[in-house]
Protein backbone atom coordinates (compact mmCIF):
# COMPACT_ATOMS: atom_id res chain seq x y z
CA UNK A 1 0.00 0.00 0.00
CA UNK A 2 2.84 2.23 0.76
CA UNK A 3 4.08 1.93 -2.86
CA UNK A 4 0.70 2.93 -4.29
CA UNK A 5 0.63 6.04 -2.09
CA UNK A 6 4.15 6.96 -3.20
CA UNK A 7 3.21 6.57 -6.89
CA UNK A 8 0.09 8.70 -6.38
CA UNK A 9 2.09 11.45 -4.62
CA UNK A 10 4.66 11.53 -7.42
CA UNK A 11 1.93 11.75 -10.06
CA UNK A 12 0.24 14.66 -8.25
CA UNK A 13 3.62 16.39 -7.85
CA UNK A 14 4.37 15.99 -11.60
CA UNK A 15 0.97 17.44 -12.51
CA UNK A 16 1.49 20.44 -10.23
CA UNK A 17 4.99 21.10 -11.54
CA UNK A 18 3.71 20.87 -15.12
CA UNK A 19 0.90 23.33 -14.34
CA UNK A 20 3.34 25.84 -12.77
CA UNK A 21 5.68 25.60 -15.77
CA UNK A 22 2.78 26.16 -18.18
CA UNK A 23 1.63 29.22 -16.21
CA UNK A 24 5.14 30.68 -16.24
CA UNK A 25 5.47 30.12 -19.97
CA UNK A 26 2.06 31.61 -20.73
CA UNK A 27 2.07 34.47 -18.24
CA UNK A 28 5.77 35.23 -18.09
CA UNK A 29 7.71 35.60 -14.87
CA UNK A 30 6.07 38.94 -14.04
CA UNK A 31 2.61 38.25 -15.40
CA UNK A 32 1.13 39.15 -18.73
CA UNK A 33 2.75 42.12 -20.47
CA UNK A 34 0.55 44.83 -21.91
CA UNK A 35 0.52 44.72 -25.68
CA UNK A 36 3.09 47.10 -27.13
CA UNK A 37 1.88 49.42 -29.83
CA UNK A 38 3.46 48.72 -33.18
CA UNK A 39 6.21 51.22 -33.68
CA UNK A 40 6.54 52.53 -37.14
CA UNK A 41 9.82 53.88 -38.28
CA UNK A 42 9.89 56.49 -40.94
CA UNK A 43 11.05 54.96 -44.17
CA UNK A 44 14.10 56.79 -45.38
CA UNK A 45 15.73 56.16 -48.73
CA UNK A 46 19.14 54.57 -48.69
CA UNK A 47 21.75 57.20 -49.37
CA UNK A 48 25.02 56.27 -51.03
CA UNK A 49 27.93 58.62 -51.15
CA UNK A 50 29.71 57.74 -54.38
CA UNK A 51 32.99 59.46 -54.99
CA UNK A 52 35.18 59.18 -58.04
CA UNK A 53 38.12 56.86 -57.68
CA UNK A 54 41.37 58.48 -56.73
CA UNK A 55 44.14 58.32 -59.30
CA UNK A 56 45.82 55.57 -57.27
CA UNK A 57 42.67 53.41 -57.59
CA UNK A 58 42.50 53.62 -61.36
CA UNK A 59 44.57 51.47 -63.69
CA UNK A 60 47.65 53.49 -64.41
CA UNK A 61 49.34 51.41 -67.11
CA UNK A 62 48.01 51.11 -70.65
CA UNK A 63 49.67 49.57 -73.65
CA UNK A 64 48.95 51.33 -76.89
CA UNK A 65 50.23 50.96 -80.43
CA UNK A 66 53.94 51.59 -80.70
CA UNK A 67 55.41 54.47 -82.61
CA UNK A 68 57.02 53.56 -85.92
CA UNK A 69 57.08 50.33 -87.88
CA UNK A 70 57.82 47.38 -85.58
CA UNK A 71 59.65 45.35 -88.18
CA UNK A 72 62.32 48.03 -88.65
CA UNK A 73 62.67 49.32 -85.08
CA UNK A 74 62.74 45.91 -83.39
CA UNK A 75 65.48 44.18 -85.38
CA UNK A 76 68.60 43.09 -83.58
CA UNK A 77 71.77 41.51 -84.87
CA UNK A 78 71.15 38.35 -82.80
CA UNK A 79 67.90 37.59 -84.62
CA UNK A 80 67.95 39.11 -88.12
CA UNK A 81 64.36 38.19 -89.02
CA UNK A 82 62.03 37.99 -86.02
CA UNK A 83 58.27 37.94 -86.45
CA UNK A 84 57.02 41.40 -85.44
CA UNK A 85 53.55 42.64 -84.56
CA UNK A 86 52.58 46.07 -83.31
CA UNK A 87 48.82 46.05 -83.80
CA UNK A 88 46.13 44.88 -86.14
CA UNK A 89 42.37 44.99 -86.34
CA UNK A 90 42.08 41.55 -87.92
CA UNK A 91 40.82 38.54 -86.00
CA UNK A 92 43.63 36.22 -86.95
CA UNK A 93 46.01 34.41 -84.60
CA UNK A 94 48.34 37.44 -84.40
CA UNK A 95 45.55 39.79 -83.38
CA UNK A 96 44.18 37.37 -80.77
CA UNK A 97 47.64 36.78 -79.30
CA UNK A 98 48.37 40.51 -79.17
CA UNK A 99 45.04 41.25 -77.44
CA UNK A 100 45.64 38.46 -74.89
CA UNK A 101 49.21 39.65 -74.35
CA UNK A 102 48.04 43.22 -73.73
CA UNK A 103 45.37 42.14 -71.23
CA UNK A 104 47.90 39.93 -69.43
CA UNK A 105 50.56 42.64 -69.33
CA UNK A 106 48.27 45.50 -68.30
CA UNK A 107 46.67 43.40 -65.57
CA UNK A 108 49.97 42.39 -64.01
CA UNK A 109 51.51 45.79 -64.62
CA UNK A 110 48.70 47.64 -62.85
CA UNK A 111 48.97 45.34 -59.84
CA UNK A 112 52.71 46.06 -59.61
CA UNK A 113 52.52 49.71 -60.67
CA UNK A 114 55.48 51.50 -59.06
CA UNK A 115 54.48 53.61 -56.05
CA UNK A 116 57.43 55.83 -56.91
CA UNK A 117 55.60 57.03 -60.05
CA UNK A 118 52.33 57.62 -58.19
CA UNK A 119 53.95 59.48 -55.28
CA UNK A 120 56.03 61.69 -57.58
CA UNK A 121 53.17 62.24 -60.05
CA UNK A 122 55.35 61.01 -62.92
CA UNK A 123 53.50 60.39 -66.17
CA UNK A 124 54.60 59.63 -69.68
CA UNK A 125 55.18 57.03 -72.37
CA UNK A 126 57.99 54.66 -73.15
CA UNK A 127 58.05 52.80 -76.47
CA UNK A 128 59.47 49.31 -76.10
CA UNK A 129 60.13 46.33 -78.35
CA UNK A 130 59.71 43.10 -76.35
CA UNK A 131 61.24 39.97 -77.89
CA UNK A 132 59.64 36.66 -76.86
CA UNK A 133 60.58 33.09 -77.73
CA UNK A 134 57.97 30.43 -78.54
CA UNK A 135 57.55 29.59 -74.83
CA UNK A 136 56.66 33.22 -74.05
CA UNK A 137 59.96 33.92 -72.28
CA UNK A 138 61.46 37.40 -72.61
CA UNK A 139 64.58 37.33 -74.77
CA UNK A 140 64.97 41.08 -74.90
CA UNK A 141 63.32 44.37 -74.01
CA UNK A 142 64.58 47.43 -75.85
CA UNK A 143 63.46 50.99 -75.33
CA UNK A 144 63.13 52.51 -78.77
CA UNK A 145 61.42 55.81 -78.01
CA UNK A 146 59.22 57.87 -75.79
CA UNK A 147 60.22 59.66 -72.61
CA UNK A 148 63.85 60.14 -71.64
CA UNK A 149 62.90 60.09 -67.93
CA UNK A 150 65.11 57.39 -66.36
CA UNK A 151 62.47 56.61 -63.70
CA UNK A 152 59.87 55.84 -66.39
CA UNK A 153 62.35 53.76 -68.36
CA UNK A 154 63.28 51.70 -65.28
CA UNK A 155 59.59 51.24 -64.45
CA UNK A 156 58.85 49.99 -67.98
CA UNK A 157 61.72 47.49 -67.90
CA UNK A 158 60.68 46.34 -64.42
CA UNK A 159 57.07 45.82 -65.47
CA UNK A 160 58.18 43.72 -68.46
CA UNK A 161 59.91 41.37 -66.04
CA UNK A 162 57.04 41.48 -63.53
CA UNK A 163 54.47 40.49 -66.17
CA UNK A 164 56.56 37.49 -67.26
CA UNK A 165 56.05 34.68 -67.96
CA UNK A 166 53.92 35.53 -70.94
CA UNK A 167 51.59 33.08 -72.69
CA UNK A 168 53.37 30.79 -75.19
CA UNK A 169 53.40 32.15 -78.73
CA UNK A 170 51.36 29.97 -81.12
CA UNK A 171 53.10 28.59 -84.22
CA UNK A 172 50.53 30.41 -86.37
CA UNK A 173 51.86 33.68 -84.95
CA UNK A 174 55.56 32.83 -85.25
CA UNK A 175 55.23 31.59 -88.86
CA UNK A 176 58.40 29.45 -88.76
CA UNK A 177 60.46 32.01 -86.87
CA UNK A 178 62.10 31.60 -83.46
CA UNK A 179 61.08 34.86 -81.84
CA UNK A 180 58.26 37.36 -81.80
CA UNK A 181 58.79 41.09 -81.28
CA UNK A 182 55.89 43.10 -79.87
CA UNK A 183 56.25 46.88 -80.07
CA UNK A 184 54.00 48.85 -77.75
CA UNK A 185 53.95 52.24 -76.11
CA UNK A 186 53.77 51.83 -72.33
CA UNK A 187 51.60 54.70 -71.13
CA UNK A 188 52.11 55.55 -67.45
CA UNK A 189 49.57 57.65 -65.58
CA UNK A 190 46.95 57.68 -68.32
CA UNK A 191 48.97 59.75 -70.79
Amino acid sequence: MEDAARVRDRLIMAILISAVIHLIVIMGPLGPMPPTPATRTAERPLALNVQPASPADRPMLRLVAGDGPASESARSSADPAPRAIDGTRDDDARARYLRDWIVHTESRGNRAYPAELINAGIRGRVVMAITLNAAGEVRGARIIGGSDNPVLRRAARSLVETAAPYPPVPEAVLEDRDTLVITRSWSFGGD
